[in-house]
């Protein structure tokens, strides 16, 4: 039984508003602050990776830029050497061999000008020129002879490319070096090479970058041999350079930034290619090594997600229940109206949203109070109103049986005149009151407007004409009902009305770029740009505003713009005391109102 207790309220707890407000503002702020927290973590990440691709690019760029200026310097002395004809190619060419007078002249002389081009040079060990005839010059350690010549070197040097420079890291005793090479060309026959063996420590200590103890670096030239690395000497005597350089291939002649997974780690591998060189530079620096920092700020960030998170389950749990409290007050009060006590009060003091609804509330029950009382007065008027009706129905019908006799009437008593006018006054009458459609026929429309024209003329005494430019394909289409009287009246007043001389009225309708245009130009007085803009905003010229039953150019404009959409509608182009053009742009719909209605989505 008392399970069962604690599951009904739990049930009801469940369906309250209580229980949503605080499941709803506990996972929202859980929520949130989740979100803060992964963002700052990938923030610090992503800025931790950052700087550190940028520490490592700049300090290869640095140590490309170093080393290439102590290359480039190094072939220059190649290209002055491998140009020399004096001292060099005379000297490679001549008969002289060891041991005779001359060719201890010539060693002489091509020893003394390397000496030259290699003074003050620290960082060359040895500039060597063998000849392909077996001659040997040398200046430098270690002494040069046979002995250290590699003869797969000198086949790779003259088989390089002219003009190319020749660069490998080579091994000359117990001494690493970088050897720069050029052949030597007569005629474009190879005579022999020229090598210049840089000091192996200008490498080190520029690609020595070390972001980390257990990162590294290596430089690989375009076969894929080492030509720098930082890993431990024992790692290459035990293979483990082929299977590096193996996975290293991919990265030759590349400058690019990725994470890769190598030996079961995480890596960040950035790589860089030299142009000059032709070596790449890659370096590999474990991601745990760089995020270290950010794994313990994310404990942090996570412990105090979950401190705040139970201060506000603490705090959702009090202003869920304050509020519901009240909320449970109304709730009674709406009870007690359910039985018909239209005088139960809430006794709510708040002045939050709940007082206020509780406000309103109580103001509800004293106007509905008032409602009921004023119901029958309602029935009464509703009544009125029904009889009003049944008479507006009768008042058409009776006007038009008028207007018929008295046309019947001018014809039996041959007054054309005032015929003409009654069957015009019947046309227009049956337009506005009789036609409940929103659209019709171009030529309705146009019919409409010459029903008008018609009664005009008397009044004004032939003072004006009008004149139509409309081709029979356009007839059919369907515009909006009385869209162009209004625009005829107002030309007719306010144009040609107000002339001395013969006015005349123009209607054009054509297709331009798919849509419709309708035109009204007369040779009235015109209007300046001031009562162009009055006209379309408040329909006016003067101070009150002109229209024809109660729709002038301004309501034909927003009903157009209404309708149609607010691209299309009516502009005024005038000249004072010359003309006045009104243009209406309407898209072009044809067939019955139906197909009208639903081209625009009524």
């Amino acid at each position: 039984m008392r399970w069962n207790r604690k599951f009904v309220l739990f049930a009801s707890f469940k369906k309250s508003i209580q229980a949503k407000i605080f499941a709803a503002f506990s996972l929202l702020v859980l929520g949130a602050l989740i979100l803060v927290g992964l963002v700052i973590y990938i923030n610090l990440t992503n800025s931790i990776k950052k700087n550190a691709t940028i520490y490592v690019t700049d300090s290869i760029r640095r140590a490309d830029e170093n080393v290439n200026g102590v290359l480039k310097d190094a072939s220059h002395l190649l290209a002055l050497v491998v140009t020399n004809q004096e001292n060099v190619i005379d000297i490679l060419r001549s008969d002289n061999y060891e041991i005779s007078l001359e060719w201890f002249k010539e060693k002489k002389q091509i020893n003394s000008f390397l000496s030259y081009l290699t003074a003050y040079k620290s960082q060359i060990n040895r500039i060597s020129v063998v000849g392909t005839n077996g001659k040997i010059f040398a200046v430098g350690v270690p002494y040069m002879d046979r002995t250290n010549l590699n003869e797969a070197l000198i086949r790779q040097i003259i088989e390089a490319p002219e003009q190319k420079t020749f660069i490998k890291r080579n091994n000359i005793g117990r001494e690493e070096t970088i050897t720069i090479a050029r052949a030597i060309r007569y005629n474009r026959e190879p005579i022999g090479v020229v090598m210049i063996d840089l000091n192996y420590q200008i490498i080190q200590s520029n690609y020595d970058i070390r972001p980390s103890n257990d990162s590294y670096f290596y430089v690989l030239d375009s076969t894929g041999e080492f030509v720098y690395s930082s890993a431990d000497k024992s790692m290459e005597a035990a293979g483990e350079a082929q299977k590096l350089t193996a996975h290293l291939q991919k990265y030759i002649n590349t400058s690019q930034v990725q994470e890769e997974t190598i030996g079961g780690e995480k890596q960040l591998v950035v790589s860089s290619a030299s142009d000059f060189t032709g070596w790449t530079t890659v370096g590999i620096i474990p991601e745990h090594t760089l995020l270290k920092d950010s794994t313990a700020l994310r404990s942090q960030i996570l412990h105090l997600v979950l401190l705040v998170y139970m201060a506000v389950i603490l705090v959702s749990i009090a202003v869920s229940s304050h509020i519901t409290k009240n909320l449970r007050r109304l709730r009674n009060t709406m009870e007690r109206v359910q039985e018909d006590s239209f005088i139960a009060a809430t006794h709510i003091t708040s002045e939050d949203e709940v007082g206020q609804l509780s406000q309103v509330f109580q103001s509800m029950l004293r106007r509905l109070r008032e409602s009921m009382n004023e119901i029958k007065h309602r029935e009464r008027l509703k009544r009125e109103a029904e009889l009003t009706a049944l008479q507006a129905q009768i008042r058409p019908h009776f006007l038009y049986n008028s207007l018929n006799t008295i046309k019947y009437m001018a014809g039996l008593n041959h007054a054309s005149n005032i015929e003409e006018v009654s069957s015009s006054l019947i046309e227009l009458l049956r337009g506005v009151l009789g036609n409940t459609k929103e659209f019709i026929s171009l030529k309705e429309e146009l019919h409409y407007v010459q029903s008008y024209v018609n009664i005009q003329k008397y009044k004004y005494a032939d003072r004006f004409s009008i004149h139509y430019q409309v081709t029979p394909e356009l007839l059919d289409i369907q515009v909006l009902k009385l869209i162009l009287q209004p625009l005829v009246e107002n030309a007719v007043t306010h144009g040609v009305g107000s002339i001395h001389e013969k006015g005349m009225i123009t209607l054009k309708a054509y297709m331009e770029n798919g849509l419709l245009k309708l035109e009204v130009t007369d040779n009235g007085g015109g209007m300046s740009a001031e009562q162009i803009e009055r006209v379309l905003k408040t329909d006016s010229v003067h101070e009150k505003p002109f229209r024809s039953g109660g729709m002038g150019i301004c309501n034909v404009n927003e009903r157009i713009r209404m309708v149609y959409g607010p691209e299309y509608g009516i502009q005024i182009f005038s000249r004072p005391g010359a003309f006045t053009t009104v243009e209406i742009t309407i898209p072009v719909q044809r067939g019955g109102e139906r197909d009208a209605q639903s081209a625009i989505g009524g």
